[in-house]
């Protein structure tokens, strides 16, 4: 997060800012971002003063009441009067990153439970999606038919499956039956099946009128009419 140097609109026309050298004013604005930069609450040493300008500036800004002078160069007048001094941008910026931080948690615990919910949302549609499967046990019967394999080799072969077992077959019954269970799952299948199938389309039959056209279609008849 940056400090800004603050400079006020009226400083152009400030009496001490006109006595000023050009010299003088450019040093005194380099001079305050580099403060606000590196946090020197206004100070500026004399290593770094051959950076900025001249001595004979710096001494411009001295005499007019602007600078101060100090051991080791000089400092700005009344800086934390103006400025952010370095103690006030370093907590802000310390408050920006508790900010930051919060926000990322926040962020991550919305991130954390969407997933969580995405995955119960999937156990849920999966088990009813595979609900069909719990009818049949997870380990097969060898000394019975699998019906649901008689069902599909029907439908490869074209013909209807039974909607009932081959036991069952034919007559009523009140018991309940696994394998008539599969057999009526699969005869429904067929039959929705069979229903989506495209219809064939009849060939059209011309009904011809006395001038030789169709009353049906635009062709027309060719010949004796």
């Amino acid at each position: 997060m940056l400090a800004w140097f603050k400079v006020d609109d009226g400083f152009w026309s400030h009496p001490k800012i006109l006595a000023l050298s050009a010299d003088a004013v450019a040093l005194w604005v380099r001079a305050g971002a580099y403060s606000c930069q590196h946090l020197t609450d206004g100070e500026v040493q004399e290593s770094v003063l051959r950076l900025l300008g001249s001595e004979a500036a710096a001494a411009e800004l001295r005499d007019a009441g602007l600078w101060l002078s100090m051991d080791g160069g000089y400092r700005f007048h009344d800086w934390d009067e103006y400025q952010e001094t370095s103690d006030t941008v370093k907590r802000r910026r310390a408050d920006a990153r508790d900010r930051q931080r919060r926000a990322r948690e926040v962020a991550a615990e919305k991130r954390r439970k969407s997933r969580s919910e995405s995955r119960v949302t999937d156990c849920v549609t999966d088990s009813v999606s595979n609900g069909v499967s719990s009818l049949y046990p997870t380990r097969p019967d060898p000394t019975r038919p699998d019906p649901l394999n008689k069902s599909k080799d029907s439908l490869r072969e074209g013909a209807p499956p039974a909607p009932k077992c081959r036991k069952h077959d034919g007559w009523e019954h009140d018991e309940s039956c696994r394998t008539c269970g599969a057999d009526r799952i699969a005869f429904e299948a067929w039959e929705k099946a069979e229903a989506a199938k495209p219809k064939p389309v009849k060939p059209h039959e011309h009904k011809w009128m006395d001038d030789g056209t169709c009353l049906g279609c635009t062709e027309q008849k060719v010949g004796d009419f």
